[in-house]
């Protein structure tokens, strides 16, 4: 099975019985298709099979959502800024790996959904063009924080150790995220995450022996 983390649904707050209404028919329509993704896979369920049980028409369903694929990647840019955010406002003493390990667990950990992490997983498991997409999101991922990283010491752009250091915390959260899925994401992932990030301390450590 693939691993892959999915973050909790970030909605602006709803004001009026029709917005309400909106967020509700927003929500179930991602329950579902994750469910019908998990159990089914991703290329083989329809927006008519996910729109059937959610009791909408097809053009309802491509008013929430663009395309089948922006169900399960929808909210998973929606934490970058924060996480930028925390990046930059880390002590400027300490090292740029430890503010990206901080912004991790201040932002991603506690945003991290563990039934929809599963599902997501499931559903790129049996999807290429779906991989592919995540793969052009951890990119995303990679750019900003290479980007705050830069900022953080006074650079306009990333330079090599801003890059490399955002691709080894990056690396060290997927690491983790993958032994959360191996685990049944049974485990409090914000312990996976520091197990991740202490194995690389101590290799860290043995390497500059």
């Amino acid at each position: 099975m693939s691993t892959q983390v999915k973050f909790f649904r970030v909605e602006e707050p709803a004001e009026g019985l029709r917005s309400r209404k909106k967020a509700k028919t927003r929500m179930m329509i991602e329950d579902v298709a994750l469910r019908l993704f998990a159990e089914q896979g991703y290329e083989a369920t329809t927006v008519e099979q996910i729109s059937a049980e959610v009791e909408i028409s097809t053009t309802t369903f491509f008013r929430y959502f663009p395309s089948k694929a922006d169900v399960v990647l929808c909210h998973q840019d929606a934490n970058m800024p924060q996480l930028c955010e925390v990046i930059l406002a880390h002590p400027p003493g300490e090292s740029d790996l430890s503010a990206v390990q901080q912004a991790i667990n201040e932002v991603w950990v506690p945003n991290a959904d563990p039934l929809h992490s599963q599902r997501a997983g499931l559903a790129v498991a049996t999807s290429a063009s779906l991989r592919g997409l995540y793969n052009d999101m951890s990119r995303n991922w990679l750019e900003g924080i290479a980007a705050a990283l830069a900022k953080r010491r006074g650079l306009s752009e990333p330079d090599d150790e801003a890059t490399i250091t955002a691709r080894v915390a990056l690396g060290v959260f997927n690491e983790a995220v993958r032994a959360w899925g191996n685990g049944g994401y049974k485990t409090a992932v914000g312990l996976v995450v520091e197990r991740a990030f202490a194995k690389l301390r101590q290799l860290s450590a043995e390497w500059a022996k």
